[in-house]
């Protein structure tokens, strides 16, 4: 009975998910090289990101141009907040032109933009 106990309790911790497996992230193909720095920053520094998105076609040309990333804090304001501002302070390290954050339609996202 105690050795049944133990495999299920083993089982299971080896099918749970890691707490910290990092975010989901795009295909790196069609993003610029400073995107990618910046794509491992955030997923390196923030593993609680559950996804960053990359290229997609769009009719602004951030994302089109592989200059941009979405990085997904979903209902997780506080998250979002603290990556705003570390970017903000890095701005120029990272090469960030500009970032949107609460403001229209970027609540569960912060979309990055870099040079």
């Amino acid at each position: 009975m105690i050795k049944k106990l133990a495999a299920l309790i083993v089982a299971s911790l080896l099918m749970a998910p890691t707490a910290n497996a990092g975010p989901r992230l795009p295909d790196t193909s069609r993003l610029q090289p400073a995107t990618v720095d910046l794509l491992h920053y955030v997923a390196e520094k923030y593993p609680e990101v559950p996804e960053i998105g990359g290229w997609r076609p769009d009719r602004i040309p951030d994302h089109p141009s592989g200059r941009a990333l979405d990085i997904m804090v979903y209902a997780n304001g506080g998250l979002g907040d603290r990556i705003a501002a570390d970017l903000r302070a890095n701005k120029a390290k990272l090469g960030i032109r500009y970032l949107l954050w609460r403001v229209p339609q970027h609540y569960d996202h912060i979309h990055v933009c870099v040079h």
